[in-house]
């Protein structure tokens, strides 16, 4: 029999807490079982993805690697996210594709900015060098691996950064710089957590450092073996540790064997290298070394052969990347000309409809006025009849009032008619001009691919004709000096003579074209200034450049505030800029008469007046995003002070053993020199910088303008 009980509030609150300790415990379940479920589709989906790499599908590599980032994404695994995106840029610069995964690289680079997102910043800058390294370009290739590097161990130094110093490593392989290649496999080595297949990797670049023809023959014979004995060791220790061999094995092999003088088993090894090239290039040596001269000078004979084919593809694939890079360039340009064309017409037909609208209200105001005057003059003939020679010259007067406007009216259509006509005529003579213009760059594409196609079946038929291709060389060359002069064109050449402003600049490109820039326009006793610096170097750079400099202008002339220039032209330069370029810039605006300094900082290096640097704000670059708040600050006198305004060109300049010029070396010159022209002082820095170079090629562009407000005081 139940004993049935009345329950009080305590119980009912005792229930509650059990039930909802229940639910807790089941939510807490569903949440792992649904966390594990992700967990299997990530490992299901990397397994696809790797199996798809080498394969050539392109559509279902792609949507694998998309599910997988999204799962990965749901998740909150940060690395399986970044990694799907790294391979889809590393599968597209594989396949032929490098413009495109650059692109892709560039994308997610930008993501993980836009989030912090440490490691897919690091992934980001080593995928990128990756790609850079594939398409020609070590040096930008080499610079992104060492960002990579110090991201890494400033960031996550418990983490391995082998990788990207064996990629360096690989690269000073294939430049002959053996003791680079081992110091950067070595430094490989030393880095913390170092996975079993780096350290294979890292014993595989010394090895075959150890074997270079030049560093063999710089060796003593003796001192040599031991060495490669020992590196040898090395590698068969890091290869039992990693379970199998890396694909410099069967190359490695082959050496051990001529090390060994055993030439016949060497011969038999090389049989099997994968590569054509490589294998005919081994096959000479080792027939030299067997003192087969005839056999060496065949094989070494079909390896130039191979090379020069293989050398020859390459360049036609890099040449017909840049021509269209070139091409895309020249459109969105001509493109965002016609925009602006057609927003000025735009802006001057409204001015003409507005003009239009004036002249009729004012007809119509003197239409109200002769109807008043036509009711006086009713009025007037009903009270008096005497006042009739009155009203007939009132009439009179109407009539002639009428006229007026009636010719008025004529002559604002004549203007009306004449203006259209004008317009109708540029526009037909810019379109006649752009049509021209385009009907002559196809002309000459298509001929410069006939000349190509000429080119490369007579390199396959013969060595001896390289006419062609040094004549379509030149004709790039001397359209990239042409384009070189457009740009210096725009840089102000000729500086004011005044007795209180001292004034000079200096731009100069570390290739053909660039992106450094400067500029200055004196308005009554306002100097109105900038220098910038565009991301990348090259046709694009100085492309962005120019725009950037046409709107400083722009609104220079308009006595815009240095942050107001700085916002107006972000808003304008951050409008369908897909390839996300930006510029960093310096803008400032000097009073000639007090000595009052505006100015703007949006991320450019800091200036230095009388060789101390300034404090900025720290804005971000010009073009990134729309919509930024540029905060700008003031200097109360400058007056007989130097303002020296720079880009990285110049601190970052360095020598053949990559050492940079540096901050501190160019605030001691800069203080020893504050009471110099302006002249005096960036020719100086020019030739300073030339200096510490000592023959090395410039690694930036380089700009600087050196300013000193005199107002009262006398050079």
């Amino acid at each position: 029999m139940l004993l049935h009980l009345p329950l009080n509030y305590e119980d009912y609150q005792v229930m509650a807490k059990y039930i909802l300790l229940i639910l807790l415990l089941m939510s807490g379940m569903l949440r792992s079982w649904a966390q594990a479920g992700i967990a299997d589709d990530i490992v299901q989906l990397q397994k696809q993805m790797y199996q798809l790499y080498n394969r050539g599908d392109e559509a279902e590599f792609i949507d694998v690697t998309n599910r997988l980032k999204e799962a990965a994404q749901k998740a909150g695994d940060e690395r399986t996210f970044y990694k799907a995106w790294a391979n889809q840029a590393l599968y597209f610069a594989n396949h032929q594709q490098r413009n495109r995964g650059q692109l892709t690289a560039k994308d997610m680079q930008q993501y993980a900015l836009n989030h912090d997102d440490k490691f897919g910043i690091y992934t980001g800058t080593h995928v990128m060098g990756t790609i850079q390294t594939m398409m020609g370009d070590y040096q930008e290739g080499i610079q992104n691996f060492r960002k990579a590097i110090s991201y890494l161990h400033q960031h996550f130094p418990s983490e391995s950064a082998a990788a990207s110093w064996i990629e360096m490593a690989r690269i000073s392989l294939t430049n002959r710089k053996c003791l680079e290649a081992c110091h950067n496999a070595e430094q490989a080595l030393k880095e913390p957590n170092i996975s079993a297949m780096h350290r294979l990797n890292a014993w595989s670049v010394i090895c075959l450092s150890k074997v270079d023809t030049a560093y063999y023959h710089v060796k003593d014979a003796d001192e040599y073996q031991k060495e490669f004995d020992y590196v040898w060791g090395e590698r068969e220790k890091a290869k039992q540790a990693y379970g199998h061999d890396d694909s410099s094995g069967a190359v490695i092999a082959v050496w051990r064997k001529i090390n060994d003088h055993q030439y016949d088993e060497a011969l038999a090894l090389c049989e099997k290298l994968s590569s054509p090239l490589f294998r005919n290039d081994m096959l000479s040596l080792i027939y030299k070394r067997k003192g087969d001269y005839r056999n060496a000078y065949f094989m070494q004979q079909r390896y130039w052969e191979m090379r020069d084919s293989v050398n020859s593809r390459r360049n036609n694939h890099l040449l017909m990347e840049m021509t269209a890079a070139m091409d895309l360039g020249r459109v969105e340009l001509e493109a965002k000309e016609l925009k602006l064309h057609n927003q000025q017409m735009q802006l001057d037909m409204a001015a003409d409809e507005l003009e239009h609208k004036q002249l009729e209200e004012e007809a119509l105001m003197l239409t109200l006025k002769n109807r008043d005057a036509e009711l006086a003059n009713a009025t007037m003939r009903l009270e008096n009849d005497s006042l009739e020679a009155h009203n007939k010259n009132l009439k009179l007067s109407e009539y002639q009032s009428k006229i007026a406007a009636q010719e008025h009216k004529e002559h604002a259509q004549r203007i009306l008619i004449a203006a259209a006509g004008a317009i109708a005529l540029l526009v037909i003579v810019f379109l006649y001009f752009y049509l021209y213009r385009r009907q002559l760059s196809a002309r000459r594409l298509k001929h410069a691919y006939h000349q190509l196609e000429d080119a490369y079946g007579q390199l396959e038929d013969a060595y001896g004709q390289l006419e062609e291709t040094t004549t379509a060389k030149e004709r790039i060359e001397s359209e990239l000096r042409i384009a070189r002069d457009i740009q210096m064109s725009m840089i102000p050449q000729t500086f004011p003579e005044r007795s209180d402003l001292d004034l000079y600049g200096l731009m100069s490109p570390a290739k053909e074209v660039g992106g450094d820039l400067y500029d200055f326009e004196i308005i009554d006793n306002q100097l109105y200034f900038c220098v910038g610096d565009v991301s990348g170097k090259g046709v694009p750079a100085s492309l962005f450049m120019t725009q950037a400099i046409r709107l400083f202008r722009a609104m220079a002339k308009e006595r815009c505030k240095p942050s107001d220039i700085a916002n107006r032209m972000n808003n304008e330069l951050s409008e369908n800029n897909d390839n996300a370029m930006f510029v960093t810039m310096f803008i400032g605006e000097a009073d000639l008469t007090t000595g009052h300094l505006y100015y703007c900082n949006a991320g450019h290096n800091p200036p230095l007046l009388d060789g101390k640097f300034i404090n900025v704000e720290s804005n971000a670059p010009i073009g990134l995003w729309p919509e930024l708040d540029f905060e700008g600050d003031e200097l109360d006198c400058i007056t007989g002070k130097l303002l020296f305004i720079y880009t990285d060109g110049l601190n970052e300049a360095e020598n053949l053993a990559q050492e940079q010029y540096g901050d501190n070396h160019l605030q001691q010159m800069l203080q020893q020199m504050k009471s110099d022209t302006a002249k005096k002082v960036v020719d100086a820095f020019s030739q300073s910088v030339e200096s510490h170079r000592n023959g090395a090629a410039p690694n930036d562009d380089l700009a600087m303008l050196a300013i000193r407000c005199l107002g009262g005081l006398k050079m």
